[in-house]
């Protein structure tokens, strides 16, 4: 199997790499300053020169705020790159999976959302990852879609996952309490894709930690473990007075990744333990 994957500098795309890498598996990783992935024609050569079984796509604009201030970029980055990738997977005869996001749904609902749940983006972000799924289901018939929420490792960009991998914590620390999600652990998260593609089972998935949390929970339930002296003060997503609107609850199940994977996600308490032993050497 010949892998091509996107965004192989992210921490998700590391992760992925890390695995072919120990099992031997033939893959290409691109990713900027040396690869841009909307320069569709060098794309387009490079993929069909290469001729991948796999296409992995991860690359984003993952900056929520900065998808406002820059939407064409966003535009072109978490949408216009899924159509053309999903056109050359389909001309070369190539599976594709795409990563997606809990942010596809608007937060206006007491219940996680299923893979059947209708989006309703309440943000930039949100609508060009959508229309990246949209357009991947429209022109590549072999197609995975994965929705994922809240990233954690330790090369993730997140607030709490950066704070976490901290030698040096500082005395106090703002975290949101009223807004819920799921969790997911980055190097789970590449092992359920990676067990994903190995089946024709195409669609849409949504792959998370078990349970449901705000970043309040999961920074306190990490201190219980680490034993950190930083005081944790809780606030509301309002006062941040982010420029993109945020759900406030927007979890996710994962039926359909659970009714035909071999991986099964443990819940995020014990990916948080995992997390925090590999930071300390221990994994």
């Amino acid at each position: 199997m010949k892998i091509f994957v996107t965004g192989v500098q992210g921490a998700l795309g590391h992760a992925v790499a890390g695995i072919l890498q120990s099992e031997r598996v033939d893959y290409l990783g691109a990713d900027l300053p040396g690869f841009d992935i909307t320069d569709f024609k060098k794309t387009h050569k490079t993929l069909c020169e290469y001729r991948p079984d796999v296409i992995l796509h991860f690359a984003a604009v993952n900056d929520v705020d900065g998808c406002e201030k820059n939407r064409e970029t966003a535009l072109r980055v978490n949408s216009l790159s899924c159509l053309a990738l999903a056109t050359i997977a389909s001309n070369i005869g190539a599976k594709m999976l795409y990563t997606s996001t809990n942010f596809v749904f608007d937060g206006n609902t007491k219940e996680p959302y299923s893979e059947n749940s209708q989006p309703n983006p309440l943000n930039e972000y949100g609508r060009t990852k959508l229309l990246g799924e949209k357009h991947v289901q429209a022109v590549c018939p072999a197609h995975f879609i994965v929705r994922t929420s809240w990233l954690f490792s330790r090369r993730s960009k997140t607030y709490i996952s950066r704070f976490l991998t901290m030698r040096e914590k500082p005395a106090s620390i703002n975290v949101i309490g009223d807004q819920q999600a799921s969790f997911t652990y980055v190097e789970h998260l590449a092992r359920a894709i990676l067990d994903i593609i190995k089946t024709d089972n195409y669609g849409i998935f949504h792959v998370v930690n078990k349970g449901v949390g705000s970043w309040l929970d999961f920074a306190n339930r990490a201190r219980e473990i680490m034993r950190f002296s930083t005081e944790i003060r809780p606030i509301k997503l309002q006062q941040l007075n982010l420029l993109a609107k945020r759900p406030l609850y927007s979890p996710l199940t994962s039926t359909n990744y659970e009714a035909v994977a071999s991986f099964k996600m443990p819940s995020w308490q014990e990916a948080l333990a995992h997390f925090i032993k590999d930071l300390s050497g221990e994994a």
